[in-house]
C-alpha cells in the first residue's frame, strides 16, 4: 500500500477513466446493497470499512496519524460524510439510482454559489448561464409540484449534493490557512462524520442487516473500492492533472449511473425528467468549460511570469 500512487500524466488519465467507471457503477451497487440493509446501518458499515482502508494506507506510508486541525475535520466531516453520505443512502433507498445520481451531481453549481460568500470567489460570466440551466433542470427533475412521485427521495438527493458542495468549500477554506495533508484529512473527516449515525441505533430500533455473500461483496465494493480506493485515486489524480480538467469526469459519472440503472434495474424516466437532465448536463458542460479555460489561462500567466527575466 505504501507504493500506491500514479506515476505519470498518462497514468493519471487512465486512473481517471477507472475512477469514472467505479463511481458511475457504484450507484447501482449501492441501490442493490440497500435491499439487504437499512440506510443507516449500511452507511455505518460502508464508511467504517472505508475508514479502515484509508487509515491502513496512512499508516503504511508512514504519514502522521493525528489531524492538523480538529475543527477542519469536524466541520468538513459533518458536511461531506454525515450529510452527503447519509442523504445519498436515504435518496437511493426511496428512489431510482440514475435519477439520484443526476441530482447529487448538481454539486458543482452549489459549490459555485457557496464559494461566493465563504471564499469570496465571485460567480462570473458564463457561470451564471450554467447555474440558470442547472436550476431549470433541477426543477424539471425534482418536480416539486408533483407530491406523489418520489419527492422525498429527490429532496434527499439535492440535500446530498448540497452537503458535498459545502464539504468541498469547507476543505478549500481550511486548506488556505492550514496546509492540510489530504490523506490524513480524508480518513479523519470520514471517521468523525460517521459518528452521528452510530448513535442512531442506540435510540431507534432498526431492522437487522441481512448478511450474506452477495451483500458482503456489494459492501466491499462501496466501502473499500468506491469510497476508499476511489478517493485515494482522486487524490493521486489531482497531483498530475488540474482540478478543472479532472472534474470534467463528473459529466460522465451520472451518465454511467443512468445507463446502469436502466439496463439492470429497469429504471425509466419521463420526457420532463429527460429534459431536466439535459438542462443540468448543459449547465455542467458550461461550468466545466469555464473552469478548464480559467485553469489554462492561469497556467499561461504562470509560465509567462517564470519565463520573464
Amino acid at each position: 500500500m505504501s507504493r500506491f500512487t500514479v506515476r505519470s500524466k498518462r497514468g493519471a488519465y487512465i486512473a481517471l477513466i477507472a475512477l469514472t467507471i467505479i463511481w458511475g457503477t457504484n450507484w447501482l451497487v449501492m441501490k442493490l446493497a440497500l435491499q439487504s440493509a437499512h440506510p443507516v446501518n449500511y452507511n455505518i458499515q460502508r464508511t467504517l470499512l472505508a475508514v479502515a482502508v484509508v487509515f491502513a494506507v496512512l499508516i503504511a506510508q508512514g504519514r502522521p496519524v493525528l489531524p492538523k486541525s480538529w475543527l477542519a475535520v469536524i466541520v468538513t466531516g459533518f458536511f461531506q460524510t454525515t450529510v452527503n453520505f447519509g442523504a445519498t443512502t436515504m435518496a437511493l433507498a426511496e428512489g431510482g439510482a440514475g435519477r439520484t445520481s443526476v441530482l447529487v451531481f448538481t454539486m458543482p453549481f452549489w459549490t459555485l454559489l457557496l464559494a461566493w460568500p465563504v471564499l469570496h470567489e465571485r460567480v462570473r460570466g458564463l457561470q451564471w448561464l450554467g447555474i440558470m440551466f442547472a436550476l431549470l433542470g433541477l426543477a424539471l427533475v425534482v418536480e416539486p409540484w408533483n407530491w406523489r412521485e418520489g419527492l422525498h427521495a429527490k429532496i434527499w438527493a439535492v440535500v446530498s449534493g448540497l452537503g458535498w458542495a459545502a464539504g468541498t468549500v469547507a476543505t478549500k477554506y481550511f486548506e488556505r490557512s492550514r496546509r492540510l495533508e489530504m490523506l490524513n484529512f480524508l480518513a479523519w473527516q470520514m471517521a468523525l462524520g460517521i459518528l452521528p449515525f452510530m448513535l442512531i441505533p442506540l435510540f431507534v430500533a432498526l431492522p437487522p442487516t441481512h448478511w450474506n455473500a452477495g451483500y458482503l461483496l456489494l459492501l466491499l465494493h462501496t466501502g473499500a473500492v468506491s469510497t476508499a480506493l476511489g478517493f485515494l485515486l482522486w487524490i493521486a489524480i489531482l497531483r498530475w492533472l488540474p482540478a478543472g480538467t479532472a472534474s470534467i469526469n463528473m459529466l460522465a459519472i451520472p451518465v454511467v449511473a443512468l445507463l446502469c440503472s436502466m439496463v439492470f434495474l429497469g429504471e425509466r424516466l419521463d420526457r420532463i425528467e429527460w429534459t431536466g437532465i439535459a438542462c443540468i448536463g448543459a449547465g455542467l458542460a458550461i461550468v466545466s468549460a469555464q473552469a478548464w479555460r480559467e485553469t489554462r489561462a492561469a497556467r499561461a500567466v504562470r509560465a509567462a511570469r517564470d519565463a520573464s527575466p
